[in-house]
């Protein structure tokens, strides 16, 4: 079974990520022995708009590429971008500063942490989003309050065309048991598109654990479902052959 993880900050001192590229190829190494095939690195856009820039980025996408494969990693990167969704946001994607899964029509978005409630100004950057032919995929709604409070809220966006991604971690416990009570109760109803590692370190609270949350989903949905989730659905979002 070939693996994709679309949701990752390998990328050296961009955002909460590495601080160093060492830490960024240890965890290509990590998920190289894990048998992912691609990663796709999703720098917080706002980090990469006030603190970098988009060229910088794929310079280091380039950079750990190219050193991964001297190395002999089996993981390739490819770009991509956790965007926070703000009024912004439209305009960022018609400019370049916003970035969809490796240049294709699917696009990681993350509701604002400070929203407790569905708001008027969310549906309309979602809205405005879908009317440029992209569809959001919605970050660790497992997380967020504004699901948390209003499950029919994520309800309505999936059958609004959206999809959403569930945190590896989240599966297994890590973030607390909210978040795992939810995520299986999101993963069991069959709202959950994806599942992905939102990755921020080699070692520790935020390390590579896709397969284990997959090792959690298969006990919860079956081996195909679950294989589903981090093989065959990623593989399209991911725009590649």
């Amino acid at each position: 079974m070939k693996i994709y993880d679309l949701h990752n900050h390998l990328l050296p001192s961009v955002d909460d990520g590495p601080g160093d590229i060492n830490e960024s190829l240890e965890i290509v190494r990590i998920s190289s022995d894990q048998n992912i095939e691609f990663i796709l690195a999703t720098p917080h856009r706002k980090d990469v708009t006030e603190l970098h820039s988009v060229a910088h980025i794929k310079k280091l996408t380039d950079q750990i590429n190219d050193i991964s494969l001297e190395k002999g990693y089996l993981t390739k990167i490819k770009l991509g971008m956790e965007n926070h969704i703000d009024i912004t946001l439209p305009e960022d994607i018609r400019t370049g500063y916003a970035l969809t899964m490796n240049y294709g029509p699917y696009i990681l978005l993350e509701m604002p942490w400070d929203e407790a409630r569905k708001e008027k100004y969310i549906d309309d950057v979602l809205d405005e989003v879908k009317e440029m032919d992209l569809i959001p995929v919605i970050a660790h709604p497992e997380r967020m309050e504004i699901f948390k409070n209003d499950y029919e809220y994520l309800k309505e966006l999936v059958g609004r065309g959206m999809l959403m991604q569930l945190t590896s971690s989240s599966l297994y416990g890590k973030f607390g048991n909210e978040a795992k009570v939810f995520s299986h109760e999101i993963l069991k109803d069959g709202f959950c598109h994806i599942i992905a590692s939102d990755t921020h370190m080699a070692f520790g609270q935020r390390e590579q654990d896709l397969i284990k949350g997959f090792e959690t989903a298969k006990k919860l949905i079956g081996q195909e479902a679950a294989r589903e989730l981090v093989s065959d659905n990623p593989r399209i979002l991911l725009n590649i052959d």
